[in-house]
C-alpha cells in the first residue's frame, strides 16, 4: 500500500512537472506558420522549378497582357523572363468578365506595366502549342489571384 501511494504521489508531481513545462515559452513555437506561399521572382528559374507542383506567389512586371487573337485565352507576358523557358500566366475568357470587373473594366489594360504578384498552383504546361509544353505556368481563374503591388506608370 506504502509503495502504491508513493508511485501515485510520483505520477502526480511528475505530471504537474510536465505541464508546467509543457506551457513554458521555451517550448512552444515562435510563431504560427504562415499559410500563405513566400512570393518568387517571376525571374528566379530555380526557385520556380523547385516549386512546381506546388501554390506559389510570382512577382513580377508584366510587359504586356494580352487575348489571343481567338480572345479564348489572355497571356502575360513579364519584364526580363524569357519568353521561350520562363514562366506562363494565363486567363481563359470563361474567367474574362470577373477579372475585367474586379479591374476596372479591363485587366489587360490594369495589369499591363504594373508589378503585380499572381497567386495559384504552378505546374508544367501540357497543352496543345508545342512551343510552350514543358514551361511553368500558372492559370488564373479568379481575381483574387493577382494583387496589383505598383500600378503602371502613366
Amino acid at each position: 500500500m506504502k509503495r502504491t501511494a508513493s508511485l501515485a504521489a510520483a505520477l502526480v508531481i511528475f505530471g504537474f512537472a510536465f505541464a508546467s513545462l509543457a506551457d513554458s515559452p521555451a517550448t512552444k513555437p515562435a510563431a504560427e506558420p504562415s499559410t500563405q506561399p513566400a512570393v518568387i521572382s517571376v525571374t528566379d528559374q530555380a526557385a520556380l522549378k523547385e516549386k512546381s507542383g506546388f501554390k506559389v506567389t510570382v512577382e513580377g512586371v508584366v510587359d504586356a497582357a494580352e487575348w489571343s487573337s481567338s480572345g479564348k485565352v489572355m497571356n502575360l507576358h513579364f519584364k526580363d523572363v524569357n519568353e521561350d523557358t520562363g514562366i506562363v500566366c494565363c486567363a481563359f475568357s470563361k474567367s474574362k468578365p470577373a477579372l475585367d470587373k474586379a479591374f476596372g473594366g479591363d485587366a489587360t489594360k490594369a495589369w499591363s506595366g504594373a508589378k503585380v504578384q499572381i497567386t495559384g498552383p504552378l505546374h508544367k504546361y501540357t497543352g496543345k502549342f508545342k512551343a510552350m509544353i514543358g514551361r511553368l505556368q500558372i492559370i488564373i481563374q479568379d481575381p483574387d489571384q493577382v494583387k496589383i503591388i505598383e500600378p503602371a506608370a502613366k
